[in-house]
């Protein structure tokens, strides 16, 4: 069977993103505005956060508790999705339970998954270089490229049985932990270099 993203075997299934998912966008940059303060109780995701299909574990905005309360609408909960909506389109991160409560930002899309789907096979379909550019050509990019609800609920999916699902998920999110550790030990290393040329360039150790 053709699709998006190639040739699929005929026993996987086609769908619109909106039939298998509920997708709505973050609160009005106004909105949010309005409610920061020096007390950043709930984080609020941004696009920035969103890194080799996670949250980072710290956000640089947050809002207070009543604030989180009253745009509870927008409140993240494990297995949700958080996609760009504008800027920098197609990155997207799977919400843990570390943060759930978490709130998404104005220029973020929240994606529900319902039964049919896994959330954690979405978040790597999203990432197909198909997808990808399918979502670059389908969004509004007079000024700032923006992806509405409707369009992004227009994108095509296809399912694999619920087991392909789980395996592509569970290999791929396997790499994405090596890809993170790497990184890890990459910036780790940089601090001992610039440590270590601070103390041997003021000739510590020279003797």
């Amino acid at each position: 069977m053709d699709s998006l993203i190639g040739i699929v075997p005929d026993s996987w299934t086609k769908h619109r993103l909106s039939d298998v998912c509920d997708i709505l966008a973050g609160p009005t940059s106004k909105l949010l505005s309005s409610a920061r303060s020096a007390q950043a109780d709930v984080p609020v995701v941004t696009p920035k956060d969103l890194r080799h299909n996670r949250i980072v574990d710290t956000c640089a905005a947050g809002v207070p508790l009543a604030v989180a309360h009253a745009l509870s609408r927008y409140r993240l909960g494990p297995e949700d999705i958080v996609c760009v909506r504008a800027g920098q389109l197609g990155r997207q991160a799977l919400v843990g339970a570390d943060q759930d409560g978490w709130l998404i930002g104005s220029n973020c899309l929240r994606l529900r998954v319902h039964q049919t789907i896994s959330a954690r096979y979405l978040v790597y379909y999203l990432g197909h270089p198909a997808v990808h550019d399918w979502i670059i050509r389908n969004a509004d990019s007079s000024v700032v490229p923006t992806l509405s609800t409707k369009m992004l609920g227009a994108l095509p999916v296809v399912l694999p049985t619920a087991a392909v699902q789980a395996v592509a998920a569970d290999v791929l999110g396997a790499l994405d932990d090596k890809i993170i550790v790497h990184e890890q030990i990459s910036r780790t290393t940089v601090t001992l270099r610039d440590a270590v040329l601070v103390r041997l360039l003021a000739g510590a150790d020279s003797s």
